[in-house]
């Protein structure tokens, strides 16, 4: 079963059009637009519009509901469920990859538009920026360390942060697994 989050004020009519639910997903759609209500009464969608009007009052409020949905499942049920976002929204996407992290739950965001993808220069892409999680994971891995969950929160990472930056730092060449064991990593 899918729970999807919409910012409709974000990514528009059409691309609400497109989401393909099946009758037992639930599709949570945050818009005031008179044209989206129609779209969600005609597709068995829930219309959520008692926000007050203002920057960022939706993204409040999909990041209010979302932790409302978290905290009534169980575990169990936390493991059958898969959330999903439609929203090109930076800031919100960051939100709701951490709620989701913070108990464990499955999600995708899906992005409306095409990112603009800048090329980094080759001296750009060996050094992270200070501060970044790359750094950070980088800076730690003085000795050899086993990346697991208990490393992740001594350096005060998500786990989408840490993973991600485990994977920039490994497609960079800038770490590696340890030769004297596989389950250890060290800097290159």
């Amino acid at each position: 079963m899918k729970v999807i989050f919409v910012d409709a004020e974000n990514v528009g009519l059409k691309e609400l059009e497109k989401i393909n639910a099946s009758i037992v997903d639930k599709v949570f759609v945050f818009s005031k637009s008179d044209a989206v209500k129609l779209v969600c009464e005609k597709s068995m969608y829930l219309c959520l519009n008692d926000y007050p009007t203002g920057q960022n009052q939706a993204d409040f409020y999909i990041i209010a509901y979302l932790s409302r949905v978290l905290l009534a499942l169980d575990k169990k049920q936390l493991g059958s469920i898969h959330f999903e976002l439609y929203s090109n929204d930076e800031n919100l996407i960051t939100a709701f990859e951490f709620q989701c992290d913070q108990l464990g739950a499955n999600c995708q965001i899906i992005r409306t538009r095409e990112q603009t993808v800048v090329p980094i220069t080759e001296s750009a892409s060996t050094s992270p920026k200070p501060n970044s999680a790359e750094a950070k994971l980088l800076k730690a891995l003085k000795s050899p360390h086993s990346l697991d969950p208990e490393f992740q929160q001594r350096l005060g990472l998500s786990k989408s942060d840490f993973t991600k930056a485990i994977n920039e730092l490994s497609k960079s060449n800038q770490i590696k697994r340890s030769p004297q064991s596989k389950k250890m990593w060290v800097r290159c």
